[in-house]
């Protein structure tokens, strides 16, 4: 879906850009994947990785409301064994 420039105009201000995922999940209590999966090199395949994972708070919740493919499950697994992390998914 797109977003109107009307819509966009009403979006916070207090948006902060961050240079990667992990950077970007580091401080959240919830994370969304929302994201088409795309095979191959430079795809999306496994995207929500170890070197991602181990930036979640131990607490974080993760919705994955796009494809499995897109968490690597060792990594999730080992998160989920490891606090009280959580994993709610759509499919």
């Amino acid at each position: 879906p797109g977003l109107s420039i009307q819509s966009a105009l009403r979006l916070p201000r207090a948006l902060e850009l961050m240079d990667s995922i992990a950077s970007a999940v580091a401080d959240a209590d919830y994370v969304s994947i929302n994201i088409p999966y795309i095979k191959g090199e430079n795809g999306t395949h496994g995207i929500i990785g170890p070197e991602v994972i181990q930036h979640f708070k131990s607490t974080a919740v993760l919705l994955n409301f796009a494809r499995g493919e897109l968490v690597d499950s060792e990594a999730m697994k080992a998160f989920l064994d490891s606090g009280d992390g959580r994993y709610i998914s759509d499919f």
